[in-house]
């Protein structure tokens, strides 16, 4: 028989793995996550990285909170609201207005002309 030592190993059970999925349905982060479950940072850690079901469950519940929201949004954008509209346009339909931001490396095309002006400047009044 073998001496068991250490703290015994904790797996999260059925229900607990569904609360993961609800709070990633919320948006919750991975603290909150572990705060509400009642275990350590530690402990999520190994969980999360040993048991493909937490990252199933995260997974599952974010891509959920993501189609709630898009639903929610096309929603408003169909009842008329000017800034949804606005923001899908830009987001889905690439509406934006792209304007280019000036090159750091670019330089001003008036620069050609200030050697000239610097030696105008230098010249000799006329009498």
């Amino acid at each position: 028989m073998k001496n068991k030592r250490g703290r015994p190993v904790i797996e999260l059970s059925d229900d607990q793995i569904r609360q993961v999925e609800k709070l990633a349905e919320i948006g919750c982060t991975d603290a909150e996550m572990y705060g509400v479950i009642g275990i350590s940072k530690g402990t999520w850690r190994r969980i999360k990285g040993s048991d493909p079901r937490v990252e199933e469950a995260i997974e599952k519940g974010s891509g959920n909170l993501a189609v709630r929201l898009r639903r929610y949004q096309i929603e408003l954008a169909c009842s008329g609201s000017v800034p949804m509209l606005i923001h899908l346009g830009k987001s889905v339909l690439g509406q934006g207005a792209t304007t280019a931001a000036p090159s750091e490396k670019a330089e001003n095309p008036l620069m050609q002309f200030l050697p000239r002006a610097e030696t105008i400047k230098n010249l000799p009044e006329r009498d």
